[in-house]
């Protein structure tokens, strides 16, 4: 597929500082909550560009993610929310993720090694919503390629490391808790788990620690499933260091059980979820505070 260039750089101004953290009004544990993928500004730069409507971009969210889990504030965790949406910049990617088109920027950061997923517009600036299906009629110029990265993307995960760091200070560990959704259907029709824990095949967090997990959610009534077909991604894999205090486990949460998939709005099911959530994010926090603060 051939792209046009475009002459002008478009504006992220609608995004503000890319990122929101909401912190709670005690922080009782080293667990950090995050939503890369719930947000949903499509500005007007963007859409002239596609031929896909706002409604199909919306497909590729985690859609209310981030006011699914937007319990954990409560529970005693701060809550990072990325404001872009994934078809923006994908920060569950590495920043050297991209596609042949911006080859020049693969150069700049020294790896020159083009990923499957990256080859196929699926990296952290996706071309392709799927292997399938295209964003752009005129493809980003590598200038706003840049400016995504430099504005949106080192940003978020700034942020995020830095409230891993303080976790890891103040608590003496640390656990990230990534969140997303992921379609209820697999592509052969059956359906998928409730949800899928992703711990990068026991590489990214402890054993007991995934245990809890699985065990909150099965108690609570939800089909759990391990690794697959969501392992966890570059977030996951990142920070993810239990040797070094830092745990990091990834939840995908079918959207069968909350989303309406022709209209997008929440189904009858959003409200038992959302409560259900509100629980096990209480549970996952109470779990990890250190004795001596449960106890004043």
């Amino acid at each position: 597929m051939r792209f046009k260039k475009k002459s002008k750089f478009e504006d992220l101004s609608s995004y503000g500082a890319g990122y929101h953290i909401e912190q709670p009004a005690l922080w009782g544990s080293g667990v950090v909550f995050a939503s890369p993928h719930s947000g949903s500004v499509y500005p007007p730069d963007l859409l002239n560009r596609t031929h896909l409507s706002p409604h199909q971009l919306r497909r590729n969210e985690d859609i209310y993610i981030d006011h699914l889990f937007h319990s954990a504030v409560a529970a005693g965790a701060p809550f990072l929310r990325a404001l872009f949406p994934r078809v923006i910049v994908d920060v569950n990617r590495a920043a050297n993720e991209l596609p042949p088109e911006w080859e020049s920027l693969q150069e700049i950061s020294g790896d020159k090694t083009i990923t499957p997923r990256a080859a196929a517009g699926l990296g952290v600036i996706p071309t392709f919503l799927s292997e399938s299906l295209p964003i752009y009629t005129q493809l980003p110029d590598i200038e706003d390629v840049r400016m995504r990265l430099m504005r949106l993307y080192h940003p978020y995960h700034a942020a995020l490391k830095g409230l891993l760091e303080c976790s890891l200070k103040r608590f003496g560990r640390a656990l990230l808790v990534d969140c997303h959704s992921m379609p209820g259907f697999a592509p052969m029709g059956s359906r998928r788990p409730d949800i899928i824990l992703g711990d990068r095949f026991g590489t990214s967090c402890h054993a007991d620690t995934l245990a809890l997990f699985r065990n909150l959610f099965a108690q609570a009534g939800y089909s759990v499933g391990i690794n697959y077909p969501y392992a966890g991604g570059y977030t996951t894999s990142h920070y993810g260091q239990p040797e070094q205090g830092v745990e990091a486990i990834q939840i995908e949460v079918n959207r069968d059980l909350y989303v309406n998939p022709v209209t997008l709005s929440p189904k009858s099911g959003y409200v038992r979820l959302t409560e259900d959530l509100r629980m096990i994010t209480q549970d996952i926090v109470a779990a990890a505070t250190p004795q001596d603060i449960a106890a004043q």
